[in-house]
């Protein structure tokens, strides 16, 4: 009985066939400087969440950059930090933010795409899922 119980309740919380779960999460940019050509550019990349949703701690954000002709990234691949002193559960209260670093040899726009994945649950029915979102990170160098 208990079996049947669970996978009628697995039923209630799946997706219908074929549909995506919902986009939880937009992403922001800003850079902290203005920036010249040669320098390095520091983009802070932030979130918001829209509720009921809440985004796990673990496992971490991560966001996979790809290479973009003329513009040379610290790092590829980064993670956000997992910390979060005012969290007492598994779920984020703030959103880290995370620091893209490159550097660009000549003036113009560059966007540099990236693919962003995160854990997010809703609380209220239980139902959790990966996310993974296509991101164009802005560098605008002088």
């Amino acid at each position: 009985m208990q079996f049947v119980l669970g996978i009628l309740l697995m039923a209630q919380l799946s997706l219908p066939t074929g549909a995506a779960p919902p986009q939880v999460m937009t992403v922001s940019f800003k850079p902290l400087s203005v920036v010249k050509a040669g320098q390095m550019a520091d983009i802070a990349v932030s979130f918001n969440v829209i509720k009921p949703y809440a985004i796990n701690r673990e496992p971490q954000i991560t966001l996979k950059l790809s290479e973009v002709s003329g513009v040379i990234l610290a790092k590829a691949e980064i993670a956000a930090s997992s910390v979060d002193p005012k969290s007492k559960d598994e779920y984020f209260v703030n959103l880290p933010t995370i620091h893209v670093v490159a550097t660009a040899a000549k003036p113009g726009k560059y966007e540099v795409p990236g693919k962003l994945t995160y854990f997010f649950c809703n609380k209220s029915d239980g139902y959790c899922a990966k996310q993974t979102m296509d991101v164009k990170v802005p560098l605008q160098v002088q």
